[in-house]
């Protein structure tokens, strides 16, 4: 009988080395909030050269970004037929900091029937004030009652304004009236625009007129026996103001070539240094040159605030702005 065969002895299987699980990423570390955009702009459309005063008196930051903005929604119809053509209006209501959306060449007045003259401030988008509550140094008196200030909105920014009790007690009972309009805005093409057809009403005539123009060459005239707010833009502007009451007006040509006629004679015009803008304007600027020129010489007294106009045509001769005495 032959031997049995030998069962093989069968091959033990390895056993598998186990693959270790990758260690799990790490979380990505969150990203930091975004600072939150300043209040304040940097730099003023209205006081680009500001001195000591307007530094020492300008919106805090902290203030600013506290301020109650101004819904669009508040806006409603102005009354028709009023004095300055205002079409829409909001009324407010306790005292504060309010920030109001500005529309570039828009006019705008803000006011209020609180009897405390120092009730109502006006700030730019740069914190810098425009107005204090008090009238004009150029003036014997305010032009407008209530409290009042009129702007012409030279860029599409935020103004802050201020209204308080006697005393800078809170008060429910302070109010606030914003009015506006958008036909001081001229557009590109050239026009041809005579600003005594601004308003309705007796006291038009005397009603704070604006024109904001844009690359035509435009020619304005202005309000004779009220205040005027002009702004060429970048065409070759003609703007007319011969006055005819004791007014304080501004005229900016904007850039390009732009003239003034006057109706007085060159041998009366008086230059003065001044800042355009802002309740310490006719102070020096802080380490820096003014921004604008005081024109008088109308024998009503009227005063002319003049930025960026070359030509200067008075009733007798026509000069160069750079050339009058004083500039």
């Amino acid at each position: 009988t032959p031997p049995p065969t030998p069962t093989p002895t069968p091959t033990p299987t390895p056993t598998p080395t186990p693959t270790p699980a990758p260690a799990p990423a790490p979380a990505p570390a969150p990203a930091p909030a975004p600072a939150p955009a300043p209040a304040l702009a940097v730099h003023s459309a209205y006081i680009p050269k500001p001195n000591g005063y307007d530094l020492e008196w300008r919106l805090l930051e902290a203030d600013a970004a506290k301020a109650r903005p101004v819904d669009p929604k508040a806006f409603g119809a102005a009354p028709v037929g009023n004095a300055h053509g205002w079409t829409h209006q909001a009324r407010l209501l306790g005292s504060g900091l309010y920030r109001i959306e500005l529309t570039q060449g828009y006019f705008y007045r803000f006011s209020s029937s609180n009897e405390w003259k120092f009730n109502l401030t006006v700030y730019d988008s740069a914190g810098y004030q425009l107005y204090a509550g008090v009238g004009e140094l150029d003036r014997l008196r305010p032009l407008d009652d209530p409290l009042a200030y009129e702007l012409l909105a030279l860029r599409d920014a935020a103004v802050f304004v201020k209204v308080e009790a006697s005393g800078g007690a809170t008060s429910t009972l302070v109010d606030l009236l914003v009015e506006t309009t958008g036909a001081s805005l001229g557009g590109d093409a050239p026009r041809q625009i005579d600003l005594a057809t601004q308003g309705q009403g007796s006291a038009a005539a005397q009603a704070h007129a604006a024109f904001f123009g844009g690359a035509g060459a435009d020619r304005v005239i202005g309000k004779p026996r009220a205040p005027n707010t002009i702004f060429g833009g970048t065409g070759d502007d003609v703007i007319e103001l011969k006055t005819a009451a004791k007014t304080l007006s501004r005229v900016d040509g904007g850039l390009a070539r732009d003239t003034l006629i006057v109706g007085f004679p060159s041998s009366a015009a008086r230059l003065t240094r001044i800042n355009a803008y802002g309740p310490y304007r006719h102070l020096e600027p802080n380490g820096s040159k003014h921004d604008a020129h005081a024109l008088s010489g109308s024998p009503d007294g009227a005063i002319i605030i003049v930025r960026s106009i070359e030509q200067l045509q008075f009733s007798d001769r026509t000069m160069e702005f750079k050339d009058l005495p004083g500039y």
